[in-house]
């Protein structure tokens, strides 16, 4: 058995790679979860292989397996609602996207040392197809899409929010 290869609980051999990681260490996960980025990413063209890691919910980490000091702090997408309307590369040659396949949304969050003023980039969201666990950064030309997207907004901006409504009414 190679060292790329480890025997599951019910006997069946999965292969797994191990993952060198500044921020995580390092462990091993199924190789079937690596996600592939043929283009890469926005300033970041020679990392093309990431997998993703669980955290706190809502969010997930992006580690790169070329460097292991490269992880992204991610969101789900879909978490946005009806709002954000990020189309897929349906038909895009790096991930073979079909309307038929299910696909992933990731949104890249930038966290700050104050958590009110961490934000998201909507503007530039990578899109995974489910099928091939090929991934794409999609750039919309869009200027409704905010790069610094605010995950939370503070209760000041909340009661300025309520004090607004009710001069409305």
């Amino acid at each position: 058995m190679s060292d790329e290869e480890k025997p599951s609980e019910e006997g069946d051999n999965i292969e797994t790679i191990t993952v060198q990681s500044t921020r995580f260490g390092e462990f091993e996960v199924p190789a079937d979860r690596v996600i592939t980025l043929p283009s890469g990413m926005i300033g970041f063209p020679p990392n093309q292989r990431f997998v993703m890691l669980d955290h706190k919910p809502p969010f997930s980490w992006l580690q790169s397996l070329e460097d292991s000091a490269l992880a992204f702090v991610v969101v789900d997408g879909f978490e946005f609602g009806e709002d954000y309307k990020a189309t897929p590369p349906i038909g895009d040659k790096d991930i073979d996207l079909t309307k038929e396949d299910e696909y992933a949304l990731l949104v890249i969050v930038t966290v700050r040392s104050d958590p009110q003023d961490t934000t998201a980039n909507l503007k530039a969201p990578i899109f995974v197809n489910l099928r091939n666990m090929q991934g794409v950064q999609v750039i919309y030309d869009n200027p409704q899409l905010s790069t610094r997207f605010p995950l939370w907004a503070s209760d000041e901006e909340n009661d300025e929010g309520a004090d607004s409504s009710e001069e409305k009414k």
